[in-house]
């Protein structure tokens, strides 16, 4: 980012633009639509953020879309949720798995206009587990139910949570770590990936590491029932003792069902440390506006927010509000700064063109197998729900020198390019239904779309976060739009033409020629990729 004229975490008292309206729902939704863009367009800035900084509804569970391909031999009928069946066996739940994978972009995709939806995402990659991994679909929705409820609650009672929740238990073998042999895995991970990190303030040792390790001793999670239990015969009942990083702290053995209290001493020892603050502000740095963190953004934002963060009691809701109204945020230089995620990329184009896609009371399969045609564009270029690479999550979050830049190269930019003319040239069939998008009702939403000059300003807009040159948008117009001609009229004439005749095959494929030329053509420019 260049001409940053602020890298304070001050609350921003400069006008509140058209501009950095979009570049705030760009940031906080799957992309900013034009319907975003029109609830939004008359508030404040103090009245955007109340909106969206706001837990959404609980959504309605996964459902069984492949009973007329494969039976659920476990009960679970077409359009039932299989969250609570018997496992069954390796065919079911490999269809519940992608039940859940679908299901999971669903959510994306039709979000409401909260950030719930992106924090449950940026919870997914910080909580990293892999569904490949642990291999079980009813696992895989408790795992994202944690994400979710916890998203917007309190970060200390949400590292419980997910300490303790079923599929991190079984990937980071936290169900195998018991007196006899303590695993190490998930404590060294507590600290360095989810807490505090490695950083040069960043004291805790290997046997800090051990320490923890012999805490956890006996939290278990069931791959049959997919509950959580502690077992206290596998729990270490001796003292815990730990080095000077945490002021010697030392936990004292409990015995029976009072074992499983020593990981509430622990969290509270760990917690105690400032840098959990501020290793989580610069992942939410990261995630939500750019990913070089350079000594004046360290010292006038991150540590002004961590402050504010340790204040809260580590609530993650003031620390958010503070964050997206900051001076920092809102300057001009951060907007489009990002690459997009592959999946912010196919959702994003996913809520601009609104693909029409059969209702699950019209057709279960056609429904969720559409999402899974979307959701396996997005994991050809790089980024599966589900499935981070690694406990570490998506390299492009954390891997230097590059980071976003790692979401871009000529296989994944081909790739997302291809991921578009499915969206707009090709139809996806399924069972009868063609779908692809209706760029016609699309572009009726906007102001005016018969004058070429006001369309292409208002496409513009809502697919950029910033705005391209008049040049270009004088030769999209010209090349696109009126085909050559020099007249706005020869469009013009067109979009009337189909509002007096709609029923006439051959304006009506004319209009939509010119229209998916210009789409595509607008999101397959670079700019496109930003946010």
């Amino acid at each position: 980012m260049q001409n940053i004229k602020s890298y304070s975490a001050q609350k921003f008292k400069g006008k509140f633009t058209e501009e950095h309206r979009r570049h705030l729902l760009n940031r906080i939704l799957f992309g900013c639509t034009e319907k975003d863009f029109v609830s939004f367009q008359n508030k404040t800035l103090d009245e955007c953020i109340d909106l969206l900084i706001t837990k959404s509804p609980h959504p309605a569970p996964p459902v069984n879309y492949y009973e007329s391909k494969v039976a659920d031999t476990t009960g679970v009928k077409e359009g039932e949720t299989w969250i609570n069946a018997p496992y069954g066996d390796g065919t079911i739940n490999f269809r519940r798995e992608s039940s859940m994978r679908y299901w999971w972009l669903q959510q994306m995709w039709f979000q409401p206009q909260t950030i719930h939806e992106k924090l449950v995402l940026f919870w997914h990659n910080h909580f990293a587990t892999e569904l490949n991994v642990y291999s079980r679909a009813q696992m895989a929705y408790n795992y994202q139910n944690t994400l979710r409820i916890n998203a917007l609650g309190n970060f200390k009672d949400f590292v419980k949570a997910i300490t303790i929740d079923p599929a991190m238990l079984d990937y980071l073998n936290g169900r195998k770590n018991t007196k006899e042999s303590p695993d190490e895995n998930y404590a060294r991970e507590l600290q360095e990936l989810f807490t505090i990190g490695i950083g040069e303030n960043s004291g805790f040792t290997e046997e800090d590491v051990k320490a923890a390790a012999r805490v956890l001793t006996g939290h278990y999670a069931s791959k049959t029932t997919f509950d959580y239990r502690f077992n206290a015969n596998n729990h270490d009942t001796d003292n815990k003792t730990f080095s000077p990083f945490y002021k010697n702290r030392i936990i004292e053995g409990k015995s029976g069902q009072n074992g499983a209290n020593e990981l509430d001493e622990m969290l509270t020892m760990i917690f105690e440390v400032d840098e959990v603050a501020k290793f989580m502000v610069r992942k939410f740095y990261r995630f939500f506006i750019y990913y070089d963190i350079n000594e004046q953004v360290e010292t006038e934002f991150i540590v002004p927010l961590a402050t504010i963060f340790r204040k809260s009691n580590y609530e993650i809701l003031p620390l958010l509000k503070a964050f997206f109204r900051s001076e920092h945020f809102m300057d001009s230089a951060v907007f489009g700064s990002l690459i997009s995620s592959p999946l912010e990329f196919m959702v994003k184009t996913l809520r601009h063109l609104n693909p029409p896609t059969p209702s699950l009371a019209e057709n279960v399969y056609v429904n969720y197998s559409i999402s899974g045609v979307y959701m396996r564009l997005a994991e050809s270029f790089q980024q599966l729900i589900g499935d981070p690479p690694s406990v570490s999550g998506w390299p492009a979050y954390y891997q230097t020198p590059i980071y976003h830049e790692l979401w871009i190269n000529s296989d994944t930019y081909q790739k997302r390019n291809k991921a578009l003319l499915v969206l707009i040239y090709n139809e996806i069939r399924r069972e009868g239904y063609r779908v692809n998008a209706d760029l016609i009702s699309f572009v009726s939403q906007f102001s005016n779309p018969g004058n070429p000059e006001i369309l292409i300003n208002d496409l513009s807009k809502t697919f950029f976060s910033v705005d391209i040159s008049m040049e270009l948008k004088g030769k999209i117009k010209k090349d696109i739009l009126l085909a050559g001609q020099s007249n706005d009229f020869y469009w013009t004439e067109l979009w009337d033409g189909y509002q007096k005749q709609q029923s006439k095959k051959d304006i009506k494929d004319m209009l939509e020629q010119r229209l998916r030329s210009l789409v595509l053509y607008m999101v397959s420019l670079p700019e496109y990729q930003l946010m």
